[in-house]
């Protein structure tokens, strides 16, 4: 088979990963975690819902796209009250995600594109690619699947039912949906139940959390102190065809992204000092 067709990274030999280099193809690394996901969820979601758009997009567009092997572990202390819950500690995450970036760029890809499943993925994710900005000459570019999803601004209100902020905080409408179209069978919907996050029934113009956004204020807090289920949420609204539109909307923006950010020309670093710095840059 040639490396015209082969879309996933762990397929290629080592003179076909030197090719993928040379066609300037774009490793799409999935990150999700082992999480509870309320009592109707597996713990898998997160890795599953990231891995399941990339495979897909990498499998469309295999011309432009190479799928990397998930990584199912995250940043998840916040969790674990529940059984299930798998969290690594914040500095391996980050310097975990960080080899794997450079070890791609070490090897001479250019442009990698991270897919994010879970919500306290983002920040620990963000610092592994900025430290990759700082060491490589690489452009790695950062996006969950649902941030995928709000590209078209009109596309929200032709699924969703839930209460905005909330309905989809967590194990909610979106991600039982999304699970639902990925496989009904794994899906326990007679032990759904719709509960509300502790945070946002306060109802404040300052703290509050959905999928799609937060209030400007965060408060640190344990999801136990929020939730008796895991739940954070309107899973009750979910159906297979919302999961599909997601997943569908998901896995098309992730290929118009591919295109887009192949295309986009970067302009160098320049370095504005008179004086020749006396240091290694901190960081």
């Amino acid at each position: 088979m040639s490396i015209d067709r082969k879309w996933k990274y762990e397929d290629l030999t080592w003179p076909e990963v030197n090719e993928a280099v040379k066609q300037k193809l774009i490793p799409v690394l999935p990150v999700g975690t082992m999480e509870q996901h309320g009592p109707h969820l597996p713990i898998k979601m997160d890795k599953w819902t990231a891995t399941e758009i990339a495979k897909e997009a990498c499998k469309k567009n295999p011309e432009r796209l190479l799928f990397m092997p998930p990584v199912s572990y995250g940043f998840t202390t916040h969790v674990m009250d529940f059984p299930g819950s798998v969290t690594i500690n914040y500095n391996t995450f980050i310097d975990y995600i960080s080899d794997i970036l450079k070890s791609l760029t070490y090897h001479g890809f250019e442009k990698i594109i991270v897919i994010n499943g879970h919500g306290s993925n983002m920040i620990p994710l963000e610092l592994a690619c900025r430290k990759i900005n700082l060491e490589s000459t690489a452009n790695i570019s950062l996006a969950s699947w649902w941030g995928l999803t709000a590209v078209d601004k009109e596309f929200m209100s032709k699924w969703r039912e839930s209460k905005f902020p909330g309905g989809c905080a967590h194990s909610g409408e979106a991600e039982t949906s999304l699970a639902l179209h990925l496989n009904e069978n794994l899906i326990q919907m007679d032990k759904a139940v719709n509960e509300e996050y502790g945070m946002n029934k306060h109802e404040s113009n300052f703290e509050w959390v959905d999928l799609w956004g937060q209030g400007p204020v965060s408060m640190i807090s344990w999801t136990s102190e929020n939730t008796e289920t895991g739940i954070a949420g309107e899973p009750l609204l979910a159906t297979k065809d919302k999961g599909k539109m997601l997943f569908d909307e998901s896995v098309s923006n992730l290929i118009k992204w591919g295109e887009e950010f192949h295309k986009r020309k970067f302009n160098k670093r320049k370095d504005h000092h008179t004086s020749k710095p006396k240091s290694d840059m901190p960081g």
